[in-house]
């Protein structure tokens, strides 16, 4: 610390006199005879009388004292925390090549579907394992995805286990949080009657030869397959993801350099309580050629369950239950998400059904009663026109005459041919049938329009504008009332 004695006049003769000091004693140590008439660089003077008045610099540089930046620089503020939360842009978040976390959301994985181009396939969140429960799903069920915590020993498997089978398309997680979709296209790309779309067919067609590290490498670096991934992304999420890869990296580099040494029981149970923090994790069961199959992207082959008969989904249940009861009571958090057919589909197939034996029915009629539109004169009784069948439903003529009707409608048909009053009260039957269909198939719709909405809604990030009201609120003291008031004080 300076002495506050010295004025500035003093301080500058002593650094003369200290300087001086440093000199001469270098001279005398280092300098021979002959360099004596340019020896420093210090002073410039040859004469006494110079060397006395000339200005004599210190060797040691002068003190940088580090000053604080200021927030404000050319009058434009610059708050860490807004440049944090700011809202991506599109250009932005196509550009990142990270992936970031997805929550276990049936609704969310639907959008996601959709927007890769899969064409009827709805995700159903499981909300018991019992037989009640699993009967209610809408059927067929192509796929099951469970989320658990993951652990280290998660990763033990098989070694003797076989390689992949070629009728098996299945691709491990190369890249940090893309479990997700890593579990979605291994269920949806080995279901041959699901309509993929034609990007993931041609990602599927490119990567069908290729072994399940290539695949998941492939996975991992197509664009198109990581932006819809990504629909959801936020500033802050692109900063944790680098953050943890920036962590793990500097933890992998100061393993390289600290060799192993014993520890000691508390740093072994601190890594284990490190080892049991671990994040969540998707795994795939899709039933293959008459087994069921648990595609586990973090591991190297996938297992073969066992074959199933009518119901592949209880084989499923039972290991995932075997894995349930792996954790102790309560230290396991879990969720259950189910791919069935779209109702979408299910409607558009019933419906050509429909339309296909209300054709038959009619021409029954016209042969037994020539007359029959005069019984069924009213709106309710008016089945749906072709040209409105194609609008609403999406269904083609073609579609409607290769319709193959249920065993019971053609028995249905066959009991009233004899009775035309009966196959009168069959045909307006079929077409309340039809009717109900459409409602039910509008419904649906809206379900659609409804996710996309709250998609597109979950797309607007609000981060923003919840941080300045809160910043707000705390300027001008609101926020120490409240917390004042919950005190008590």
């Amino acid at each position: 610390m300076d002495d506050p004695a010295l004025l500035p006049s003093d301080m500058n003769s002593a650094e003369q006199r200290r300087s001086s000091r440093t000199i001469s004693t270098s001279q005398a140590l280092y300098e021979t005879p002959e360099k004596s008439k340019s020896r420093s660089p210090y002073v410039q003077s040859t004469s006494h009388a110079e060397k006395s008045s000339a200005k004599i610099e210190s060797p040691v540089p002068p003190r940088k004292f580090r000053t604080r930046k200021s927030a404000v620089s050319n009058g434009n503020f610059s708050d860490p925390v807004e440049e944090a939360i700011k809202p991506l842009t599109e250009g932005e978040r196509q550009s990142w090549k990270g992936w970031v976390e997805l929550e276990s959301d049936p609704a969310l994985f639907s959008y996601i579907l959709r927007e890769y181009g899969v064409k009827y396939i709805k995700c159903q969140e499981v909300i018991a394992l019992d037989d009640d429960s699993l009967f209610y799903l809408l059927k067929p069920v192509y796929g099951l995805i469970f989320l658990f915590k993951y652990r280290d020993n998660d990763a033990d498997e098989d070694e003797d286990a076989p390689k992949c089978p070629d009728h098996v398309w299945f691709a491990n997680q190369t890249t940090s949080n893309a479990c997700a979709t890593v579990a979605l296209l291994n269920i949806v790309m080995n279901v041959p009657e699901v309509e993929l779309g034609n990007s993931l067919e041609a990602f599927r067609e490119t990567t069908r030869l290729l072994e399940p590290p290539y695949r998941g490498q492939a996975l991992s670096q197509n664009d198109f397959i990581r932006n819809v991934h990504n629909s959801f992304l936020r500033r802050m999420d692109v900063l944790n993801a680098d953050l943890t890869l920036q962590t793990d990296y500097e933890k992998w580099v100061k393993g390289k350099k600290n060799p192993k040494r014993k520890v000691g029981k508390k740093k072994v149970a601190k890594r284990k309580k490190e080892e049991d923090e671990a994040g969540y994790h998707f795994v795939a069961y899709v039933p293959i050629n008459g087994s069921v199959w648990r595609l586990d992207g973090l591991q190297k082959r996938p297992v073969n369950l066992g074959e199933y008969g009518k119901d592949w989904v209880s084989l499923a249940r039972d290991n995932i239950m075997q894995r349930i009861g792996q954790y102790q009571d309560g230290d396991i958090d879990y969720s259950l998400l189910s791919l069935c057919k779209s109702p979408l589909k299910t409607v558009q197939e019933s419906v050509a059904e429909n339309a296909h034996v209300i054709l038959d029915v009619e021409k029954i009629l016209a042969a037994v009663i020539p007359d029959w539109k005069l019984f069924t004169q009213s709106q309710s009784d008016q089945p749906i026109s072709t040209d409105e069948l194609m609008a609403c439903f999406n269904i083609s003529t073609d579609q409607i005459q290769s319709a193959e009707p249920l065993v019971s409608a053609k028995i249905k048909v066959e009991e009233a041919m004899s009775n035309p009053g009966r196959l009168l009260e069959l045909y307006k039957d079929l077409v309340l049938e039809q009717k109900a269909l459409r409602s039910e198939y509008m419904q649906e719709l809206a379900s659609n329009v409804q996710e996309d909405q709250l998609a597109a809604a979950r797309k607007e990030d609000h981060t923003p504008v919840v941080y300045m009201a809160i910043k707000a609120l705390a300027e001008a003291g609101v926020l120490k009332d409240i917390v004042r008031d919950l005190r008590g004080d």
